[in-house]
C-alpha cells in the first residue's frame, strides 16, 4: 500500500503518466562571408533567439564574432564572421537543422558550391549526445572537427561541451589542432581508396604523404625544428596512438610536444565511400566504436570533391580567427 506523502508507483486510472522530457543542449554555428555580414548574422542570431525551439526560461548564448579568411573555394572571395550559439532545447535535431534552413532561405542563401562565398550560413555542430546520420543531416557535423572557425568561437561558450564520439571537449580539440603541424591519418575504407587520395593531396596540394611510422618520426623531427614550415601531411595507415590520459593531463592541455606532437596526426579520418544507390551507409559503418580520438568524417561520391574537401581540412587547422567584437553581445 501506498503511505501518505509517498508518491504513487503508477498514475491512477483514467489519469495520464507524466511525459518523459528530453532536453539537449544544443550548439548551431553562424558564418557569413557575403553581403552585409554583420546585418545578416545579427539578423540571423536574433531569429533563433525568438523561435519557439528554445527550452522555455532558457535563452540563446553567443559566442563574440570572430573574422576568419575563406577556406578553399573560387578566389577573390571576403573574410568570414563567425560565431557560436548555444541553447537548451527538446526539440529533436531534424526540427533545428530546418529551421536553420528557413532562415538562410529568407536570408538570401544561395546554395551554389562547397566553400563559395555565403551571404549566411548556418549549421548544427552537436546536439546533446545525439550520434548518428540521414539523408541531409548528421550529428555531430562530421567535420567541424577540423575547423578552428569553428572551434574557437565555441570555446567561448561551450569549451566544456563534449563530443559523444570520442569524448574530447571542444577546448581540448581546439588546443590539439594548435599543437603541431596539420595532419591527417586516413583510416578506414578501401586501401586503394585512402592511397588515391594522399597521392592526389601529394601531387595536386603538395601535402606531404607518409606511408610507414618512421618516415613520420623523421618527419616530426623536422617540424619541430621548424614550426612554421608547411609541413602538412596525410597517411593512408593508423599510427600508433597513445591514449588520452597519456596525452591529456587533468586539465585537458597536451603534455606532448616537440617530435612527440608533430609525429600524431590531429585527426582520424574515417571514409565511407557513397553512391546514387547508397547515398548514406548504416549507422554502423559509419559511426563504429572503440577508438577515442578526434575524428573526422568524410563520405565519397565524387574523388575531385573528396581530395578539395581534405585540402581545405588541413588548412581549417591552422587558419586564423580574430575576434572583432568585445563579448557575445553583438545582436
Amino acid at each position: 500500500m501506498n503511505q501518505p506523502g509517498h508518491p504513487l508507483s503508477r498514475p491512477l486510472p483514467g489519469s495520464r503518466a507524466a511525459k518523459h522530457r528530453h532536453v539537449s543542449q544544443c550548439v548551431i554555428s553562424f558564418g557569413s562571408n557575403l553581403g552585409d555580414r554583420r546585418e545578416l548574422i545579427a539578423s540571423a542570431a536574433q531569429r533563433v533567439a525568438a523561435c519557439d525551439l528554445i527550452l522555455a526560461g532558457d535563452a540563446l548564448k553567443t559566442s563574440r564574432l570572430f573574422e576568419t579568411p575563406p577556406i578553399g573555394g573560387p578566389g577573390g572571395q571576403e573574410p568570414f564572421l563567425n560565431a557560436i550559439g548555444i541553447f537548451q532545447t527538446e526539440a529533436p535535431a531534424r526540427a533545428v537543422l530546418g529551421l536553420l534552413q528557413e532562415l538562410e532561405q529568407a536570408l538570401g542563401r544561395e546554395r551554389r558550391r562547397r566553400w563559395d562565398a555565403r551571404s549566411i550560413d548556418l549549421d548544427v555542430v552537436l546536439h546533446g549526445n545525439l550520434v548518428g546520420g540521414t539523408t541531409g543531416l548528421v550529428v555531430p557535423h562530421p567535420r567541424y572537427t577540423a575547423r578552428q572557425f569553428v572551434l574557437q568561437p565555441a570555446c567561448d561558450v561551450a569549451a566544456h561541451f563534449r563530443d559523444p564520439r570520442f569524448g574530447w571537449s571542444l577546448q581540448e580539440i581546439s588546443d590539439h589542432l594548435s599543437a603541431a603541424v596539420p595532419s591527417l591519418a586516413l583510416v578506414t575504407g578501401r586501401q586503394e581508396t585512402r592511397d588515391l587520395l594522399c597521392r592526389r593531396l601529394a601531387d595536386e596540394h603538395g601535402v606531404m604523404v607518409y606511408t610507414s611510422e618512421t618516415a613520420i618520426h623523421h618527419a616530426a623531427i623536422d617540424a619541430s625544428a621548424e614550426p612554421d614550415a608547411d609541413r602538412r601531411w596525410v597517411s593512408s595507415f593508423l599510427p600508433k596512438l597513445p591514449s588520452r590520459s597519456k596525452l591529456l593531463d587533468e586539465t585537458g592541455r597536451s603534455t606532448l610536444s616537440g617530435e612527440a606532437a608533430h609525429g600524431l596526426p590531429r585527426l582520424l579520418v574515417r571514409i565511407q565511400k557513397t553512391s546514387s544507390e547508397n547515398g548514406w551507409p548504416a549507422p554502423h559503418q559509419m559511426w563504429p566504436g572503440g577508438w577515442r580520438w578526434p575524428e573526422y568524417r568524410l563520405e565519397i561520391d565524387d574523388m575531385d570533391w573528396a581530395v578539395t574537401e581534405l585540402a581545405s581540412a588541413l588548412d581549417s587547422m591552422r587558419c586564423s580567427a580574430r575576434p572583432v567584437t568585445a563579448d557575445g553581445h553583438w545582436w
